[in-house]
């Protein structure tokens, strides 16, 4: 036979043989065994290198990532999510059970120093301090007319027996820059009052009893209840400027620099780690990640076979050596 018809026949064969091969459920098993045996007690770190993945994360975030040109894409799938949840019978106390209530609040209970914190720069923010001057006004105001308190000081009584009740409201008009003025110079002690009234009230068994008292009254509760109050239109809005802000801030220094220092640390903390351990500690055994993975992956290929697309890429990745010099050469020595 010919060097050329045997080259041929040679390819044909190969691309057959590999197009059969990755649908078949058996190869790709007796693939992933092969890969465990050989990987499994191999130190994870040596089989990564993390500068390497450094310099491709950061590339990918600086020149490569674009949330905005999946922006479609993020809107239909987030409308999709939304109209299932709406939809769904789950409770807020299914998806946060009890137990795990209990742990999160015995945590909190510990962060005394931060709850403090919270409470002094709530406390401190000048929407408060307006608000709160605001109340304090608006609850010595009713106090003093509709209480009739103006009555009971001397003269106002005898002028207010004489129908003359419209003075008393316009002695409170004059009187409303003086009680603003004093209320806003001696707020700040009111809110350091307020503070540590707070602060002693907010003791780890007070908030024990909020929050478990709270915690039963939206178990019973459905999440779709309340999406259902979103307006639709809002999620394409929050979606497009998510995507905008994900760019922009993916691109910082500050971000590449963050991401760059959390991969390393995971190598580093990986590396002294077989894959075989690394699978025990996550409680998934290889024999289970082969059943789930080996058959999809053999329904991939045949549906790939499906669309013609898998058969020119074997081609393809065939062509390489078939069409070769040192293929040539290896057949005409034997033909020879």
């Amino acid at each position: 036979m010919a060097s050329s018809s045997l080259i041929n026949a040679l390819r044909d064969a190969h691309k057959t043989h590999l197009t059969q091969q990755l649908q078949a459920p058996e190869h790709w098993q007796a693939m992933m065994s092969q890969a465990s045996a050989l990987l499994t007690d191999v130190p994870l770190g040596k089989l990564v290198d993390a500068d390497s993945l450094c310099q491709v994360v950061d590339a990918w975030l600086q020149d490569a990532l674009s949330a905005q040109g999946l922006q479609q894409v993020v809107t239909d799938v987030t409308l999709a999510v939304w109209d299932a949840a709406e939809r769904d019978d789950a409770t807020l106390g299914e998806l946060l059970r009890e137990e795990h209530f209990e742990a999160i609040l015995e945590q909190a209970l510990q962060l005394q120093t931060l709850r403090e914190k919270a409470v002094h720069a709530a406390m401190n923010h000048p929407l408060v301090s307006e608000m709160v001057s605001e109340m304090l006004y608006t609850g010595i105001k009713n106090f003093l007319l509709e209480e009739n308190a103006l009555a009971k000081l001397p003269g106002v009584s005898s002028v207010m027996k004489m129908g003359r009740k419209s003075v008393v409201g316009k002695a409170m008009g004059g009187m409303e820059e003086s009680i603003r003025t004093y209320l806003q110079k001696n707020i700040r002690v009111t809110l350091k009052t307020g503070e540590q009234w707070l602060n002693k009230q907010l003791t780890n068994e007070r908030i024990e009893q909020l929050a478990r008292d709270g915690y039963r009254r939206v178990a019973p509760l459905k999440p779709a209840d309340y999406l259902a109050l979103v307006p639709k239109a809002t999620i394409g809005d929050v979606i497009e400027q998510g995507c905008l802000i994900g760019d922009e801030s993916a691109r910082l220094d500050y971000t590449r620099r963050l991401v760059g220092v959390g991969i390393r640390a995971a190598v580093d903390s990986l590396s002294q780690l077989p894959l075989k351990t690394l699978l025990e500690n996550m409680q998934i055994s290889e024999q289970r990640v082969h059943a789930i993975t080996t058959p999809a992956l053999a329904k991939g290929a045949s549906l790939l076979v499906e669309q013609g697309v898998l058969e020119p890429f074997v081609e393809w990745v065939v062509e390489d050596f078939y069409g070769s010099e040192a293929c040539k050469k290896v057949v005409e020595t034997v033909n020879s």
